[in-house]
């Protein structure tokens, strides 16, 4: 015979054990127990292990229904996490922590009201005392603008500034134009900052960048500060300075700073090889200091304003495109819209030596320039005229020259420290 059966899930109770109390009869005489005989007790543990069988049959029933319905909704959500994952993966990194929830609102207004002035406030004046603002950064023709509206454009050098500035008034570099007076960017542009005439009110409603690939900038820079036998002839004091870092160094092309100065196995001696990692990274502004283009970097023009400007952007790849995105952010209508002027400094070499940058030597620059890169990322990340798809644009022609330092958030050298460097330059 057994000796146990289960009763319940955690409770086991011997037959021997079980007790058959007394049962008082009608007459309060009390009558023995009567003896149980032992096809009884087969019957008494038949009936319990049905009603065991048919409580465990229930139990399992729903509970496997339940677990099927967790785990349904388990996979569920798996996938839908995967799926998620997936998306994120195949965005740009820098892409995927945007957040558009807040959409830039401008208030529109005539832009006919603006009162025309010929002398705008000069903050440059004001920050050096006895200079003069040079004749290039001030406008013909100004407007009196709401402080909120003022927008200060942030020329950085050899990324299409001279084209942009042109159009919007400026003379650096311009040939004879008349900036049409209807034009809303060139009535809401009333200030510059360029290399180290910082002309702008820091409460100005918004800083315009001009901003182009940290590799072709960098190269440009290169081409367009190397004297040549004109510049001896016009400009001697100055190309007799520049000429000490292009021919006293092994640097007369751009393949040869990256090979002779930049690469480990470089020819150049010790003290090219650390001049040519300044310059390059604007940290050099020694009399033998590399092009002036790359010392006033992306670093400098973003640090020197405000950490709370607001930002928009003319890409030098994208130019018009940037341009009416702009002026749709500030509701221009088709007769405010800016036409684009010819400048004088338009790039035009023709020598393939001076553009020509092998696959290593590009793989070198993206090293030395990462922080560079990483700025040139902030910048684009910031501005309000920037979409999606727009970023992720230049974000892919980034990575087609500089893969890893695209994808980077952070270097493995340090961000250079320029608070000096932009006390001297914008002058506080």
């Amino acid at each position: 015979m057994m000796r146990a059966c289960k009763q319940h899930p955690y409770k086991q109770v011997a037959i021997d054990d079980l007790e058959i109390d007394d049962v008082e009869d009608g007459k309060g005489a009390t009558t023995a127990p009567s003896p149980i005989s032992p096809l009884s007790i087969c019957y008494m543990l038949m009936g319990s292990v049905i009603v065991m069988l048919a409580t465990i049959a229930w139990w399992s029933a729903s509970h496997v229904s339940s677990s099927n319905t967790l785990y349904a909704s388990a996979i569920t959500d798996s996938e839908h996490h995967h799926e998620k994952r997936e998306q994120e993966e195949h965005q740009e990194p820098w892409l995927i922590s945007i957040d558009t929830t807040d959409a830039f609102t401008y208030t529109s207004i005539d832009s006919s009201l603006f009162m025309e002035v010929f002398t705008a406030e000069s903050p440059y004046e004001q920050n050096w005392p006895g200079h003069h603002l040079p004749h290039w950064a001030a406008k013909k023709i100004n407007f009196d603008i709401p402080r909120g509206q003022e927008i200060c454009f942030t020329h950085v050098g050899k990324a299409g500034g001279s084209t942009a500035g042109c159009s919007l008034g400026f003379s650096l570099h311009c040939h004879d134009h008349e900036v049409s007076s209807s034009s809303l960017l060139a009535k809401l542009v009333t200030h510059t900052f360029h290399k180290d005439v910082y002309n702008c009110d820091d409460d100005s409603g918004y800083f315009l960048f001009t901003v182009r690939d940290p590799i072709d900038r960098a190269r440009s820079a290169f081409n367009y500060e190397r004297p040549d036998d004109q510049d001896f002839h016009d400009h001697k004091e100055w190309a007799i300075r520049h000429s000490r870092f292009y021919s006293e160094c092994p640097f007369y092309h751009i393949e040869d700073v990256v090979q002779n100065g930049l690469r480990d196995e470089g020819d150049a001696p010790k003290m090219c090889k650390k001049l040519a990692l300044d310059a390059l990274q604007g940290v050099d502004a020694s009399e033998y200091g590399g092009p002036s283009h790359w010392y006033y970097n992306y670093q400098y023009y973003y640090e020197a304003i405000p950490s709370d400007s607001k930002v928009i952007v003319i890409r030098n790849e994208h130019i018009e495109e940037d341009i009416r995105s702009i002026e749709h952010l500030f509701s221009c209508n088709e007769k405010e819209r800016l036409e684009l002027a010819a400048s004088m400094n338009t790039n035009t070499w023709s020598d393939q030596e001076d553009l020509y940058l092998s696959s290593e030597s590009i793989s070198i620059l993206c090293q030395a320039l990462c922080n560079e890169i990483q700025v040139y990322k902030k910048i684009l990340y910031q501005a309000l005229n920037m979409s999606q798809d727009q970023l992720r644009v230049s974000w892919r022609e980034l990575e087609a020259k500089c893969p890893i330092q695209a994808r980077a958030e952070e270097c493995s050298d340090m961000m250079p420290n320029i608070s000096e460097k932009i006390r001297e330059n914008r002058g506080y």
